[in-house]
């Protein structure tokens, strides 16, 4: 079997609650790639089942052993993996695993750096001194919870964060001990281990970046308006959020943000795009969380700092494919 390099397997989908985002992710990057002299082939992955759709509406299931796609006139080797799988299993590490064992070049980082990037207050200890962090907690069972501990060392009002989920879900916002505890059993209920972390008012901010071979490119940072008290899972996504790009911040602090973002996604290892939070409160920005297979749709964020930037995403997107193949 020849791989030539050209055929891009845009692997989405997933089992987390944000499959339906990182389905559309897929959908908008093979309009982007089309045209261009990558071929995308959008792979839903669900579990141990992973299929291409053909255009007739039948499906195929790719071919683990080779990474490949048994179409009706032959065998089609996948060259590349773009990971567009928000959540498990494309954030976490567990299919950068599989590609690296199949020698496959992917557009993230490598195992490792997923799997501490995804996990929040892992992410935060791997990058204490790099970066502002808000104070946090790990709690793994209710036993945990001593309430004057967390009244000295976070204090209320709070954030309950499940410490393996992206896109705000399962996070919510605390203002007292009654709450807590009805809070932290409804997280766990969906994670193994949640953080608490400080509530900080402030301006929400998130900055994305690209690396292609030794040039690094930060975006444009955008400034996050949400109609509820936090950018939530609902308010991500509905359309009642604005996205302004860029902030309506000083440019010394926007590019203190772009730091702060640069020194994250070197000190994680991070490879191809990747979109960094934080929340600016009393003149600091402070980092929240790393987005390694940020949101591709036509409105997501990272898409609309590329245009303020002046860039095409589909050259973007080409200028990333070609570095993988080197």
């Amino acid at each position: 079997m020849i791989r030539n390099g050209n055929n891009v397997a845009i692997l989405a989908g997933g089992t987390s609650q944000e499959r339906v985002i990182s389905l559309l992710s897929a959908e908008q990057l093979q309009k982007w790639l089309t045209g261009t002299p990558y071929t995308p082939y959008i792979i839903d992955i669900q579990g141990s089942s992973w299929t291409y759709t053909l255009p007739d509406g039948r499906c195929v299931q790719v071919d683990k052993n080779t990474f490949s796609l048994p179409l009706p006139e032959g065998t089609l080797p996948l060259d590349l993996a773009f990971i567009s799988t928000h959540g498990t299993p494309g954030e976490n590490g567990l299919l950068q695993g599989y590609l690296e064992l199949m020698h496959i070049p992917f557009s993230s980082g490598n195992t490792f750096t997923q799997a501490v990037s995804f996990h929040k207050s892992a992410c935060k200890r791997f990058l204490q001194g790099v970066v502002p962090l808000l104070p946090s907690l790990d709690i793994h069972c209710f036993e945990e919870l001593d309430l004057e501990a967390i009244r000295r060392e976070i204090g209320f009002p709070l954030f309950v964060k499940p410490n393996d989920n992206g896109s705000s879900v399962g996070v919510k916002k605390v203002r007292n001990g009654n709450e807590l505890h009805q809070a932290v059993h409804e997280t766990l209920e969906i994670s193994s281990d949640v953080m608490l972390e400080r509530f900080c008012p402030g301006i929400e901010l998130s900055c994305g970046m690209v690396k292609i071979g030794n040039r690094v490119t930060t975006f444009p940072v955008a400034e996050i308006v949400s109609p509820s008290e936090f950018f939530d899972f609902k308010t991500k996504y509905d359309g009642s959020s604005q996205e302004i790009v860029p902030a309506r911040i000083p440019l010394p602090m926007s590019n203190l943000v772009q730091q702060y973002t640069a020194a994250a996604y070197e000190r994680l290892g991070c490879r191809g795009m990747a979109r960094a939070d934080f929340i600016l409160h009393d003149g600091t920005p402070y980092f929240l969380e790393i987005n390694t297979c940020p949101g591709l749709t036509a409105e997501s964020i990272v898409p609309k700092q590329v245009r303020a930037l002046g860039r095409e995403m589909s050259d973007v997107l080409v200028e990333i494919l070609d570095a993988m193949r080197r």
